[in-house]
């Protein structure tokens, strides 16, 4: 599902990230002082009064003078602009009105784009209502104080987001045919080659320059009479202090790939390390609860023992534990076919529905092998059933006396048991811990 969007946008340090972390009630994006720090997440569903959109945060700049910030905040514009159903324009409410950027107001207004002021920063009562009243001269028609750091004001300015997206309804994008598989990892680790291999002909620009790829393509094929839609991402740089702006982009188009996918395939190179951005892209896909498949690219450039790098993989990435793992080389078009081949049974689990007779008999097992323990300071827990709530992915809960008495240890080996047992292999599983009902 298309959700509509929403940019956060304005000069650095006026506290973008804080509001993104804010409304999300965690941390998810890293925020300081100094500007231009955003080197974590810049996008995030999230739901208000019934009302879905994601939120874009466009911080993650680092300008040395007033020409490369005129210029790199045309640029965002210009980014968001492509995008977004509404913009959020936030500013410094501690900063004089005369020091703010007219010409990428200006710039707003003929984007015809709707426009929301959020004037930030502003901590007291006092504040809010002597500081937003100056903000007015700047002519834009929903102009809310607000305070990320305690929250004040942002029930009020989410409320003007959800009117103003109520009354401008995003188009759907198409849904998917098939099976949706999107291809993700790194720049410049072979996504574009392995799509080539799987189409069999050059449909997709390949280079040595890391990033060629900026968007994400589908392709619709059949793979033995069955419908596949290959969704070919940008590949994700290493966050840095200096991003650039077709960077910050490229990374949100893979997430809206990631969205629409059932399954990715995380592609790493074989002949070099796993870094933290694998890791961090890796937990990206199973947070957003898709299946996930590995694929070891360049294994033609790796002259090594392979359960050696089956063992250095597993070791870096052991949260993908239930995921299977493949060793490629689309340069010389091997492994592939063993990796398509494991894509429909992963869909499979995705959808299955497990009979509750054969949850309750493995909860028994577990409570045998495994029993709850009594946390410090925590009523004795005690399990009393397990049931399937969805799939796609599937998603279990687990009936206790005390949701905050069953550690995440036991947690944990439920749902360890619950994929090798019900064989629910290569897709991540959810576990919802609800109380039993006193009354």
């Amino acid at each position: 599902m298309s959700l509509p969007i929403v940019a956060i946008v304005g000069e650095p340090n006026a506290g973008k990230s804080t509001l993104l972390n804010k409304i999300a009630g965690k941390p998810l994006a890293v925020t300081s002082k100094v500007e231009g720090t955003t080197r974590d997440r810049q996008y995030m569903d999230t739901s208000w009064n019934g009302v879905d959109f994601t939120l874009v945060d466009t911080a993650g700049i680092t300008f040395g003078n007033m020409q490369e910030l005129e210029s790199a905040i045309t640029h965002q514009i210009d980014i968001a602009v492509q995008e977004a159903d509404v913009l959020l324009f936030v500013v410094d409410g501690r900063r004089e009105i005369e020091t703010l950027d007219r010409k990428a107001l200006l710039k707003f207004r003929k984007t015809k784009k709707p426009v929301i002021l959020a004037v930030n920063k502003l901590d007291s009562p006092k504040q809010l209502l002597e500081k937003v009243e100056g903000f007015h001269a700047l002519g834009i028609k929903n102009i809310y104080g607000v305070s990320s750091i305690n929250g004040r004001g942002i029930g009020d300015l989410l409320d003007a987001v959800v009117d103003v997206l109520k009354k401008n309804p995003r188009e759907t994008e198409p849904k998917p045919e098939g099976i949706a598989v999107s291809i993700v990892g790194k720049p410049n680790v072979g996504k574009s080659s392995l799509l080539n291999r799987i189409l069999n002909e050059e449909r997709v620009i390949v280079s040595t320059i890391p990033g060629t790829t900026r968007t994400a393509i589908d392709t619709h094929i059949k793979i033995k009479g069955e419908p596949y839609t290959f969704i070919d991402t940008a590949g994700l740089k290493r966050k840095s202090y200096r991003q650039t702006l077709p960077d910050i982009y490229s990374g949100f188009q893979t997430f809206k790939a990631l969205r629409r996918s059932d399954i990715a395939i995380l592609v790493i190179e074989a002949n070099e390390d796993i870094t933290k951005q694998d890791q961090h892209l890796a937990q990206e896909v199973l947070d957003m609860g898709k299946g996930l498949i590995i694929a070891a690219n360049k294994m033609d450039l790796y002259d090594g023992d392979e359960q050696k790098l089956r063992d250095y993989i597993s070791f870096h990435l052991p949260f993908l534990w239930m995921s299977p793992m493949f060793f490629i080389s689309a340069k010389d078009n091997t492994g592939i076919d063993d990796l398509l081949e494991s894509i429909k049974p992963i869909y499979i689990n995705r959808h299955k529905e497990v009979v509750r007779e054969d949850l309750e008999h493995l909860l028994t097992k577990v409570l045998k092998q495994n029993p709850p323990k009594l946390l410090r300071d925590q009523k004795k827990p005690k399990v009393f059933g397990l049931k399937q709530l969805a799939t796609n992915p599937p998603m279990f809960e687990l009936l206790v006396n005390y949701p905050a008495a069953i550690s995440m240890q036991f947690r944990n080996a439920v749902k360890n048991r619950i994929v090798r047992d019900m064989e629910l292999w290569g897709t991540p599983i959810s576990l919802k811990i609800r109380g039993k009902d006193k009354s």
